[in-house]
């Protein structure tokens, strides 16, 4: 008995110690610009924390946690290692020829098309990717979502930082970023200026990267802020998203909200924002008025729009030249891919047919949407809030953004289980009482 009250005990400081690790991690999470190891990519805060954890995970005794957590880590490892043979032995097989048009990770020798180093090295983010999603997965309670939001308070700060003193000095004043990529890509965080009535304002992208990928860190979970009752981060991350000046953020926002007042039949606050609409197109019709902001509308709008924008011109460019390589692969290919981390697109989209096939796309996709099919373990509210945050995720990632590596991502994916957990601790409380 005296045994059994020990091994209860030791499993619970054990909990507890991974609890607060894992709460720690989410202070780092969004910080994707600065690595720990500058010349090794990928030594992340967050990443290299996991790998310390997943480490002593290790050593540390059995239980139901560890269990499950290397169940779904061999799942996941044998999963990649069937589509990553496959791929392979087609290659052999049809003699696979790599175009010099495509948007190879490195561009090395297009005749190695057998087992290419950065089939590993993009294998090794996605891995430590999983890890963390596990880790959240398994190791964490409902106060995790605060160390969340706490991570993307940090991020919006330093953000606003930058903002704030290249208004003042005309430099961005970046003093944390450290990755850089080949001598092509070069830095790890690109500066972005917009011209807004007369001023030259720095886009928020903070330690992302670029401003599209501030909105793909940032957009899942400002909208779970809807049903958290997190007014202050509400106002935050809205903020800031529009500070990005980004064609991505703008319309996950606009498509987020017109589900969330249809699911809460806010019909008059549907007809406000119409309204809203109608008074911006016609202030454009003044002249003082569009010639204040034309520099914003034509860069955020009306070039996207129209296909004349460099990005976007080139965003879709890469995206036909992709997808024609894989309409024109054998039927092989075409279903598992020539190896993942062969190519990056600039959409995740056609990455994913090219890399792993119309049988990859449907296997991440499923497993991106897996809950959805699940019976409804939580308040409607939250059901609906979280899998429209979800939904323009996935469009964000897809379309625009191909970062599969980034926790964010992984993260706002394994929150769905604290979500569940945080539910049923709420109907048990009610109860008791």
């Amino acid at each position: 008995m005296l045994v059994a009250d020990y091994q209860l005990e030791k499993t619970s400081d054990t909990m507890v110690f991974f609890n607060r690790y894992v709460n720690f991690m989410m202070l780092f999470f969004p910080i994707t610009s600065f690595l720990v190891v500058p010349s090794v990519q990928g030594t992340t805060i967050t990443t290299v924390l996991a790998a310390l954890l997943f480490g002593l995970l290790i050593i540390i005794p059995e239980n139901t946690r560890k269990n499950s957590f290397f169940r779904d880590f061999v799942a996941f490892g044998l999963i990649f290692l069937f589509f990553s043979l496959v791929s392979q032995s087609l290659n052999l097989a049809f003699d696979l020829k790599l175009s010099d048009q495509l948007l190879l990770v490195t561009r090395g020798n297009l005749l190695q098309s057998f087992f290419r180093s950065t089939h590993i090295t993009q294998a090794m983010y996605l891995a430590m990717s999983f890890l963390i999603y596990l880790f959240v997965k398994y190791y964490s309670d409902k106060s995790v979502i605060k160390y969340v939001y706490y991570g993307l308070r940090i991020l919006c700060a330093y953000g606003l930082y930058e903002i704030l003193f290249y208004q003042i000095t005309g430099t961005t004043g970046d003093f944390l970023t450290n990755r850089t990529f080949s001598s092509e890509e070069g830095s790890g965080s690109l500066s972005q200026m917009m011209n807004v009535a007369g001023f030259n304002v720095l886009r928020m992208k903070s330690l992302t990267g670029e401003p599209s990928m501030f909105a793909f860190t940032v957009f899942p979970f400002w909208a779970l802020t809807h049903v958290l009752k997190n007014k202050f981060d509400n106002i935050l991350l809205l903020g800031c998203l529009f500070l990005t000046f980004s064609t991505t953020a703008y319309g996950a926002i606009v498509i987020f909200q017109l589900g969330w007042f249809i699911y809460k039949k806010k019909y008059q606050k549907l007809f406000y924002l119409l309204g809203l609409v109608l008074i911006f197109l016609f202030a454009l019709q003044i002249d003082p008025v569009r010639e204040k902001i034309e520099g914003v509308y034509e860069t955020v709008f009306s070039s996207k729009l129209s296909g004349n924008s460099g990005s976007k011109q080139s965003r879709s460019g890469w995206i036909m030249r992709h997808y024609d390589y894989w309409v024109d692969s054998d039927a092989g290919h075409q279903l598992f891919g020539i190896g993942f981390g062969y190519i990056r697109s600039t959409d995740f989209l056609t990455t994913l047919l090219v890399n792993c096939g119309l049988i990859g796309l449907i296997v991440f996709s499923a497993f991106f949407f897996a809950n959805l099919f699940k019976t409804r373990t939580m308040d409607k509210d939250t059901h609906t809030c979280y899998f429209l945050g979800l939904g323009g995720l996935f469009l964000i990632l897809m379309l625009t953004v191909p970062e599969f590596g980034y926790p964010s991502m992984w993260i706002y994916l394994a929150l769905w289980h604290v979500l569940v957990n945080k539910s049923r601790e709420i109907t048990d409380d009610e109860q008791f009482s």
